[in-house]
């Protein structure tokens, strides 16, 4: 087992890698797949909530701007939980874009829609947006399972 395959204090991660199409009919399995892992890392109702709202957003994101909702496109889902956090990458085969330009509309804005950036980010602890292997884009987020302490 790599050093990579451990959480900072030394426990064993669980890793599970989920591929799906590019069909909302599939975001059910994910959304099972993710609302567990939180559990088993002890994130309360409200934040498993929360997380998998995030996670949808991110989903349907990639389905409507990566793939000019195509459906038939694949869409990877790793998930690994530790002890401290759960970490999502969650992979696309489109075209990378660039962060500067993954942006939310303003919050001033108010009607439906255009608010998945925002809510990932407000959600997730970390949050990175990354040209993979494929030329297409990793979005990595993280949840700690105890929130950082604010410093006085």
């Amino acid at each position: 087992m790599s050093d990579a395959d451990r959480s900072p204090s030394g426990e064993t991660l669980d890793h599970v890698a989920f591929r799906m199409p590019s069909h909302p009919r599939y975001l059910p399995l994910l959304r099972a797949l993710v609302g567990e892992s939180a559990t088993l890392v002890g994130f309360d109702s409200d934040l498993r909530t929360r997380v998998l709202l995030a996670v949808t957003e991110a989903v349907t994101n990639v389905i409507r701007h990566a793939y000019g909702g195509v459906l038939t496109k694949p869409i990877d889902l790793e998930v690994r939980a530790t002890d401290e956090s759960l970490r999502l990458d969650l992979i696309d085969y489109g075209l990378f874009i660039d962060p500067k330009h993954i942006a939310s509309r303003p919050l001033e804005d108010v009607r439906p829609g255009g608010l998945g950036v925002h809510l990932i980010k407000t959600t997730m602890d970390r949050v990175e947006y990354r040209e993979n292997a494929h030329g297409g884009t990793t979005l990595t987020m993280v949840k700690l399972v105890t929130q950082p302490k604010e410093s006085s």
